[in-house]
């Protein structure tokens, strides 16, 4: 980016004061790759389009060639398309990109919302020269600024300009000088998407504003997380006003409770009856819109609604149950520091059991309560009580990758790996093969991909997928295969590798230093028994220590033991966190390097002579 500038300017129109945001940007293109070439062109400005509160015009651009020649942007070639319910996207293609050339464009966006303004970002993916923000405000507004991320130079400055020619006189009251609030930046650099970030918007400069004066003359405005709640609860999306209306979905939840005993029984029963026949749509929000008449009858219902159903049926059946509010993990972390409602776009529930808080979300299909979405599964949540609200960790019981796994096999004199596997597993993996199992993908299949799918030829004999015991969400796993040739024979003994299933191939922190901080999907618990029988005279010599790579919240567990024929060995993954800063990376990494060195290892079992 050569120039990134908004000017943002309030006006009147049609009654209401509208906030407009007019943008500028000159970008040059310094590549010759066609997919970037193609990334550069490609404009999206999305839109909330409901109720009519922003609007995208006066949309212009053209590409600047070496030569001097321009290539104007067309208004045919700008087209609007739905995002989804709430949003819309002006989008377009600049004309005659490529190496050398200098993209310029500018959009005037009207917002009705004033409140707060979008967020204002420094920061791109790519290096921005020049950055210039300026607010020209009205005598009856004023906000406050939240600085985030600014890990560069921020030049901020204001601007009184006198246009009053009255005399000065005190006497005489003036008008108040018009006011300017800039914000300047150059040379900032570039974010990289690096992997495992829980939202590249946590880490961009940006500066944030909401609403602090309103009126003739200004009065200050509260902001504050209790405000928030106020206007919940007194607007048409208060939970509990729409529960009151939910009486049939209390009524039912009255009736399972009537059949059973015990908090956890009840709760676990409505909990798999709405989330076995509901069908979600796809959309996360935090409120629903309408009354959610047909939830519970297969027709497409969107997260919110089915959550306010599971809400009603819960606290219906005598349980405590609330409302929980956070922030997609797409979305961007909650900023306490900032209080807005808008900062919400998901809606969870959170319902005590026996004295213990469990999370749900009903739309999680094939879930469990204590299981939430990997998107969801962010740093906190609001938890809305009918008398007040509570800060919540959101820590799901069993939001973790949980596999046990058990491998019995036997290497013949040719290399043929010949075995049997069993797993048992909870968490997110179960929910993955329980939805694997529901659309009719059947067992051989999924074990195959999951644990083998790294050779081409093994031959699965047998396979099943049961649960663990019976009314048990944890699912157990077998299977029998033979893997034609996994050693490789040589006269003097045969080369193999330990790590028959639970390998990583590649380490997904590559990069020897990272500036981002690791947000994995959620903690891991891979442990993986193996006993291998080695053919009639083969050994194998007894020199591997047991040995632990280990740093605070993550460890990898090695043990090793041989007994005549037979060689035990067990790799144990535990990465209890899910969280790691920048300066924890390389000791993250050098875990994931040995889980990498071990995947890909090879051992020697060698031939005894004959005398």
């Amino acid at each position: 980016y050569l120039l990134k500038k908004t000017d943002i300017r309030f006006s009147e129109r049609g009654g209401r004061i509208v906030a407009e945001i007019e943008k500028h940007y000159r970008i040059r293109v310094y590549s010759s790759e066609s997919e970037q070439i193609t990334d550069a062109s490609l404009v999206g400005i999305p839109y909330y389009f409901v109720d009519d509160l922003e609007q995208v015009v006066q949309v212009e651009g053209m590409t600047h060639h070496p030569d001097g020649n321009r290539s104007v942007l067309s208004d045919e070639d700008i087209r609007t398309a739905d995002l989804n319910s709430r949003y819309r996207i002006r989008e377009f293609i600049m004309p005659d990109v490529e190496e050398g050339t200098i993209i310029e464009y500018r959009y005037l966006k009207r917002r009705y919302y004033i409140e707060e303004l979008p967020d204002f970002y420094f920061s791109h993916q790519v290096p921005v020269d020049l950055v210039h923000l300026t607010i020209h405000y009205e005598d009856y507004l004023r906000y406050d600024t939240v600085n985030l991320n600014t890990d560069f130079d921020v030049y901020y400055h204001e601007q009184r300009i006198d246009t009053s020619s009255l005399p000065l006189v005190f006497t005489i009251q003036r008008p108040e000088p018009v006011y300017k609030e800039h914000w300047y930046a150059r040379d900032v650099p570039g974010i990289d998407e690096a992997a495992y970030i829980s939202s590249i918007d946590d880490l961009r400069g940006k500066l944030k504003f909401q609403i602090s004066e309103f009126g003739r003359p200004r009065q200050p405005l509260e902001n504050s997380w209790e405000f928030v709640v106020a206007q919940i609860r007194r607007g048409e999306s208060n939970p509990y006003s729409q529960l009151e209306l939910l009486e049939k979905y209390k009524e039912l939840g009255n009736r399972i409770a009537g059949e059973l005993t015990g908090q956890k029984e009840i709760a676990d029963s409505i909990f798999y009856h709405v989330n076995r026949n509901v069908m979600f749509n796809g959309i996360h929000r935090a409120f629903y819109d309408s009354y959610p008449e047909t939830v519970l009858e297969g027709e497409p219902a969107d997260q919110a609604s089915i959550n306010m159903v599971l809400t009603a049926m819960l606290r219906g059946a005598g349980l405590e149950a609330y409302p929980v509010y956070v922030s997609g993990r797409n979305f961007g972390r909650i900023d306490k520091n900032f209080p807005s409602v808008y900062q919400f776009n998901q809606m969870l529930v959170e319902v005590e059991i026996d004295g213990d808080f469990v999370l749900m979300d009903g739309s999680f299909t094939n879930s469990r309560p204590g299981l939430i979405p990997v998107d969801s599964y962010n740093d906190t949540g609001l938890k809305l009580k009918p008398d007040g609200f509570d800060w919540i960790d959101l820590r799901p019981e069993y939001g973790r990758f949980d596999l046990d796994v058990q491998v019995d096999a036997e290497l013949n004199q040719h290399g043929d790996l010949r075995g049997s596997l069993e797993v048992i597993t909870e968490g997110y993996p179960a929910q993955e093969f329980r939805e694997d199992l529901s659309g009719h993908t059947n067992p051989d299949e999924i074990i195959r991909e999951t644990f083998f799918d790294a050779y081409g030829n093994v031959r699965l004999i047998s396979s099943e997928i049961t649960e663990k015991e019976p009314g048990s969400f944890a699912l157990r796993m077998k299977a029998d295969f033979e893997i034609e040739n996994y050693a490789i024979s040589f006269q003097e003994g045969l080369q193999f590798r330990p790590m028959i299933v639970g390998y990583l191939q590649r380490n997904p922190f590559d990069e020897s230093e990272r500036r981002a901080p690791i947000m994995l999907d959620a903690p891991e618990l891979l442990d993986v028994k193996y006993r291998i029988t080695l053919p009639e005279g083969y050994s194998f010599e007894e020199n591997r220590q047991s040995q632990t790579t280990l740093m605070r919240g993550a460890e990898l567990l090695e043990e090793y033991r041989v007994s005549g024929q037979t060689i035990e060995y067990r790799f144990d993954v535990t990465i209890s966190r899910r969280e790691f800063s920048s300066d924890e990376y390389r000791d993250l990494k050098r875990i994931y390097d040995r889980w990498v060195y071990l995947s890909t290892n090879e051992w020697f079992i060698e031939k005894e002579v004959e005398l």
